[in-house]
């Protein structure tokens, strides 16, 4: 893989930065460039460093095995953790990545000119987001250089850069919640997702997510990458805070933060808070503003609402939770289980035994059908191998 040199252009109201992406053995269906499109007021905070394609591209090319060649200007500390990066997914996942080489035509350490304030977060709308938020907001008593003074909103990852609806609409809503806040809203279209890594967007996202970052990096000092899972349930995950350091570089300092909270007590930390209660968006499948209400992340996020009893408060679920949404409720990973063991542990404790049954038989008949599923495909791959007589 080749990452040619970035380059910066400006477009109706938009600066883009963008570099062509050369795979060794040409793919079909992939885009040929990457880029990264910010607001014409942003400017001054977008390089035509390489940083962030490179942390954007660098599973990619595990994934399809090839060296990478990077053609452009890179941290010499990024190149040192990136090669470190590597590992953890090829010991999670050996069938599907392997170690690449890295070599840049330039490693040099990001300029310091344009002065290092800004501290960004990353934002979504989610829990996870919005408790990463009220956590480092200028009100806390913290020191000043922790203090969020930027979020970064990205069309292209939970939204689908053709949800061409939802994204402005949502944009805008989160631009006037920033501006009560006295930070600023950074948002961005990127289409690293053309390069067909939606399907495994749990793996992909965190690499991707890092190189928004440093591609409107030149002023940032520290960026926040919410946390998805505790330290107690920590699994194979694009996101972690055994890795995400790794992508730092001599200027920006990357800080996976949340792992020592549970999902139910971040939601508890910001279920009073008003600006969530018409912006807390946690799924994404619709091209609309609203929560589908019916989904695993919805479900979930309501249960622990419910709770609390603060779930009417929120205009953003369409639908109430009742005991047949619950049951109808369907886990399939590792990560959805999780979950669902932390909020009946929460039921229990709240007393809510409505939820602990109902939840229970969801969660009993998910794990009924993924083992059935399980068996079936090493049967079938079984049938395959033996032998013809």
């Amino acid at each position: 893989m080749i990452i040619h040199k970035p380059e910066i252009n400006s477009d109706a109201g938009e600066v883009i930065v963008s570099s062509r992406v050369e795979f060794k053995t040409p793919l079909s269906g992939m885009s040929e460039r990457l880029w990264l499109a910010f607001p014409k007021d942003y400017e001054d905070l977008v390089t035509d460093r390489a940083d962030a394609f490179l942390s954007a591209m660098v599973l990619l090319a595990m994934q399809h095995g090839e060296d990478i060649e990077v053609r452009g200007e890179v941290s010499p500390r990024l190149l040192i953790g990136i090669n470190e990066y590597q590992l953890p997914f090829c010991m999670w996942f050996p069938w599907r990545f392997k170690p690449v080489r890295i070599e840049c035509e330039s490693l040099t350490v990001p300029s310091t000119e344009s002065g290092r304030d800004l501290v960004v977060s990353a934002f979504s709308g989610g829990v996870d987001s919005f408790f990463t938020l009220k956590s480092y907001l200028s009100r806390n008593e913290l020191p000043e250089s922790a203090r969020i003074s930027h979020l970064l909103f990205v069309h292209g990852f939970d939204i689908k850069l053709d949800h061409l609806k939802s994204y402005p609409l949502l944009r805008d809503d989160y631009r006037g919640m920033c501006d009560r806040l006295g930070i600023k809203l950074i948002s961005c279209r990127m289409n690293c997702q053309q390069f067909g890594t939606r399907i495994n967007w749990g793996v992909f996202h965190g690499s991707a997510l890092i190189g928004a970052a440093h591609a409107a990096g030149k002023r940032t000092t520290m960026f926040y990458v919410p946390s998805s899972h505790t330290y107690t349930s920590l699994m194979p995950w694009g996101s972690d805070p055994g890795i995400d350091y790794l992508l730092s570089t001599e200027t920006t300092q990357v800080i996976h933060h949340g792992t020592g909270f549970r999902r139910t007590e971040k939601t508890e930390a910001i279920a009073r808070w008003e600006e969530t209660h018409d912006k807390l968006r946690v799924c994404a499948f619709d091209d609309s503003t609203l929560n589908c209400s019916k989904c695993e992340k919805c479900i979930r996020t309501m249960m622990t609402l419910d709770m609390l009893g603060v779930l009417e408060r929120y205009s953003t679920f369409q639908q109430p939770l009742t005991g047949s949404l619950i049951r109808s409720c369907r886990y399939r990973n590792r990560s959805d289980f999780s979950f669902a063991n932390e909020i009946i542990s929460y039921a229990y404790r709240k007393k809510r035994w409505d939820i602990v049954t109902n939840l229970s038989y969801a969660y009993l008949k998910s794990f009924i059908l993924r083992s059935f599923r399980f068996l079936r495909t090493k049967l079938r791959d079984a049938i395959k191998r033996a032998p013809v007589s």
